[in-house]
């Protein structure tokens, strides 16, 4: 019987090894959930911005400014080329949802978090001041291959009725750079501020936001 067990001991090893290494595949499977990408239609062709591929990364970031009213605020997600890219700085993709805020305090976690519940939203203003009105909202901003800038803030002409935006999914997660993963989709048109404009269409993102406090 001794024998016996010896001889069994080595299989058994094996197996629960087998086993081990099925569990941790099945973990990375579910890991999947961890691609940060957008991507949308431009044109009648599609553009993606994945986080490893082409050294695009996606990551939280804050804007903030006080008139005498208040304060302006956005947490902003930005899909962005490598700072050591020969392409740094062009075909960049932003989004940022902004509120105003009438107390003059640095926004709470809370506050900050909340800046991307699920749900649908307007487009709104970042460069408005508080006694324009409209500013609530998302502002979608694209910097194009020419590095020209394009963004949903820039007044010369308005939304379509096929504009969305719509946050699906955002959760908080317990990770060391940011707070947060968020999923939502958006068709937005992006003017130069010059009078011509671009269709972004049928976009879907899945983001880094909010930073950890």
């Amino acid at each position: 019987m001794y024998s016996n067990s010896m001889e069994m001991r080595p299989i058994l090893f094996v197996l629960i090894v087998l086993l081990a290494a099925s569990c941790k595949k099945d973990e990375l499977t579910k890991g999947e959930d961890n691609l940060f990408f957008v991507e949308f239609f431009k044109n009648g062709d599609t553009t993606r911005f994945e986080d490893g591929v082409d050294n695009y990364g996606d990551g939280p970031g804050i804007r903030t400014y006080e008139d005498s009213i208040g304060r302006l605020y956005t947490e902003f997600t930005k899909y962005i080329t490598n700072p050591l890219d020969s392409t740094h700085g062009r075909n960049t993709l932003k989004i940022q949802m902004v509120k105003f805020l009438t107390d003059t305090l640095f926004p709470t976690y809370e506050v900050s978090f909340s800046l991307f519940d699920k749900g649908v939203y307007d487009y709104g203003s970042y460069t408005l001041d508080s006694t324009t009105g409209g500013i609530n909202g998302v502002v979608i901003e694209y910097v194009d291959n020419d590095s020209l800038l394009w963004t949903t803030d820039r007044r010369i002409g308005v939304q379509e009725n096929w504009a969305n935006f719509e946050i699906t999914s955002h959760n908080a997660v317990d990770e060391e750079l940011f707070g947060a993963k968020t999923k939502g989709t958006f068709s937005c048109r992006v003017f130069d501020g010059l009078g011509s404009h671009i269709d972004l269409q049928n976009g879907r993102f899945h983001a880094r936001t909010i930073y950890q406090q």
